[in-house]
């Protein structure tokens, strides 16, 4: 409501002078051309730097869907946990991704000042750290107390919506304005594509002991994506002669 109330659209702003809308439109990119779907989407699908977006994106979100779907399941079967103790500690690894979104612009800003990195190099710098955090998920399997393995999980999640913030701005710094629309849809469909593979990999093994597995090994799934964000994405600096 606030939104709706309060903002303006700078070329009808009240309150904004014409020197303060040409400093605004100076920055502007052209106006974007519009393609077809499947043109775009074949354009798309030639720069590997879509690649570097979408394979990330497939390998993270399955980690996502056990965190959203099956923590309350996990907590209950491996650590005996009733449904009082999980209503109590279950929605601390919610709270540590919402966290991790935070976290991530700042996290950017400080690759940047230490190292000298540039934007783009920053965001991957940030989503491979996101992707080291996740490993807290495999430390579950050398632990049996259910408090540390919650803290666990929080950690993960935490790592995991560094990683899907970073995605989503390198969608922005990679592609121009008239790409980032189908690149952005294609990501979301890769992480929905993985997290219904998972989903329906459960349910074909699930009389079977897959849900510890399942969480050991999501912790480095995230680590495969990075590789191929640093190899597609990165920025290389020139080479001397």
């Amino acid at each position: 409501m606030l939104w709706w109330a309060l903002y303006h659209n700078p070329e009808k702003h009240p309150n904004l002078d014409k020197s303060e809308l040409a400093f605004i439109r100076q920055d502007n990119e052209p106006p974007a051309v519009k393609l077809p779907f499947f043109t775009a989407l074949k354009t798309v699908s030639k720069n590997k730097r879509f690649y570097g977006i979408a394979i990330p994106a497939f390998m993270a979100e399955p980690a996502w869907a056990v965190l959203s779907f099956w923590v309350p399941l996990y907590l209950a079967k491996e650590h005996g946990m009733d449904l009082k103790q999980i209503a109590m500690f279950a929605w601390l690894p919610f709270l540590a991704a919402d966290l991790g979104s935070v976290v991530s612009g700042y996290l950017t800003r400080l690759y940047t000042r230490w190292f000298g990195y540039t934007r783009v190099n920053a965001v991957v710098a940030s989503s491979v750290t996101g992707a080291f955090l996740m490993i807290s998920l495999a430390l579950i399997a050398i632990t049996r107390d259910p408090y540390i393995t919650i803290v666990l999980i929080s950690i993960g999640g935490f790592g995991h919506q560094i990683i899907s913030c970073m995605l989503s701005a390198l969608v922005v710094e990679s592609f121009d304005k008239g790409q980032m629309a189908t690149v952005n849809g294609m990501r979301g469909s890769a992480a929905w594509i993985a997290s219904f593979l998972f989903s329906l990999l459960i349910g074909v093994t699930g009389r079977q002991n897959w849900l510890q597995p399942a969480v050991y090994r999501h912790g480095f799934f995230d680590l495969i994506g990075a590789i191929f964000l640093v190899a597609f994405i990165a920025e290389r600096r020139a080479k001397r002669a």
